[in-house]
C-alpha cells in the first residue's frame, strides 16, 4: 500500500486532466455536471480538507496555494506524459521521446526566482499543455458567463455554480502562466509559438462546445 502511492502517481493524471477540461467545457455548453450548491450531494465536491490539513501542519495559505499550483501542473504534464509513455511501451508502441525542460542556472533566472516568478523558457510539450489548459479555462469562464447571463440571467448560474467555482480556481491558479504569456518579456516567459499552438487547440475545443 505504501509503494502504491508512488506507483500510481502517473495514473492520477487522467482524472485530473478530466477535471480541468470536461467541467469547464460543459459550463461553456451550459451543461451541469455537479449537484446544485443547495444539495447535500455537493459536499463531497467542496475541496477544503486539503487546506485544513495543510494549516494544521503549520503551512500558510499561500504555501498551500502554491502547492496546489504545482500539483496541478505536475499531474497534467509530466505525470500525463509518463503515463502515456508507459502505456504505449506496454502495448508495443514506440516511446514518445519528449524532452525535459531546459534548466537554466543564470543570474537573471535566479533573480526571477527570488521574486517568486515562474521560469518557463524554450518551447516544450509540457508548456503547450500548461498554456492550453490555462487559456481554455479562461475562455470557458468568460464565454460561459456571458452565455448564461445573457440568456438566463444570474439565476441560470445556480445549477452551474460549482463549475464556475472550479473554472475560476483554475484560472486564478494559472495566473503566473497568463503573466508569462501576456506581460513578461524576459527569457523566462513563454514563447509565442507555444501560444500559437495552444490557441489552435483552444479554438477547436471551443468551436466544438459552442456548436453543440
Amino acid at each position: 500500500m505504501g509503494y502504491s502511492v508512488s506507483g500510481f502517481w502517473a495514473l492520477n493524471s487522467f482524472p485530473t486532466f478530466y477535471y480541468v477540461i470536461i467541467p469547464s467545457l460543459c459550463f461553456l455548453s451550459g451543461v451541469s455536471v455537479f449537484p446544485e450548491i443547495t444539495s447535500p450531494w455537493c459536499i463531497p465536491f467542496i475541496y477544503s480538507w486539503s487546506l485544513m490539513e495543510s494549516l494544521q501542519c503549520g503551512d500558510t495559505a499561500v504555501e498551500w496555494w502554491n502547492t496546489q499550483r504545482m500539483w496541478l501542473m505536475r499531474r497534467t504534464t509530466s505525470y500525463l506524459l509518463a503515463a502515456i509513455d508507459t502505456i504505449g511501451g506496454m502495448l508495443g508502441i514506440s516511446e514518445s521521446g519528449f524532452e525535459l525542460t531546459v534548466k537554466v542556472d543564470g543570474s537573471q533566472a535566479m533573480e526571477r526566482y527570488k521574486k517568486g516568478k515562474m521560469e518557463f523558457g524554450p518551447i516544450s510539450s509540457i508548456f503547450v499543455i500548461i498554456t492550453t489548459i490555462s487559456l481554455f479555462n479562461l475562455a470557458c469562464l468568460v464565454l460561459g458567463l456571458g452565455r448564461v447571463l445573457l440568456r438566463e440571467g444570474a439565476a441560470g448560474l445556480g445549477p452551474l455554480f460549482l463549475q464556475v467555482v472550479l473554472c475560476v480556481a483554475i484560472v486564478v491558479i494559472n495566473a503566473p502562466v497568463y503573466e508569462a504569456l501576456f506581460i513578461r518579456r524576459d527569457t523566462g516567459s513563454l514563447p509565442y509559438f507555444v501560444t500559437l499552438i495552444s490557441l489552435c487547440f483552444l479554438s477547436s475545443l471551443c468551436l466544438q462546445a459552442v456548436g453543440e
